[in-house]
C-alpha cells in the first residue's frame, strides 16, 4: 500500500507508482482532509456513544448502583 498527502497546484496529479502495481487494479481516492474529518466527527461521537452504552451499563444496571441512588 502506498500513502501519500499532495497539495495540487491544478487540477491534474501525476501518480508515479512501483513497478509491481502495472497490470494489476489500483484504487485512488482523492478528497480533502479538512473536510473527511470534519464529517467524521460528529459520526465517530455517535458510534462512541453506541460502544460505550453496553459497558456502562454493567456499572449501571447493579444492585449497588440501585441501592446508591434509592434516595435520590
Amino acid at each position: 500500500m502506498i500513502r501519500t498527502l499532495v497539495t495540487p497546484d491544478k487540477q491534474n496529479i501525476l501518480i508515479e507508482l512501483p513497478h509491481n502495481y502495472v497490470g494489476k487494479q489500483v484504487e485512488v481516492i482523492a478528497f480533502v482532509i479538512d473536510e473527511a474529518n470534519e464529517k467524521h466527527t460528529v459520526k465517530d461521537n455517535i458510534l462512541t456513544h453506541f460502544a460505550s452504552e453496553k459497558v456502562l451499563a454493567k456499572d449501571w444496571l447493579s444492585t449497588e448502583e440501585d441501592l446508591a441512588w434509592q434516595n435520590l
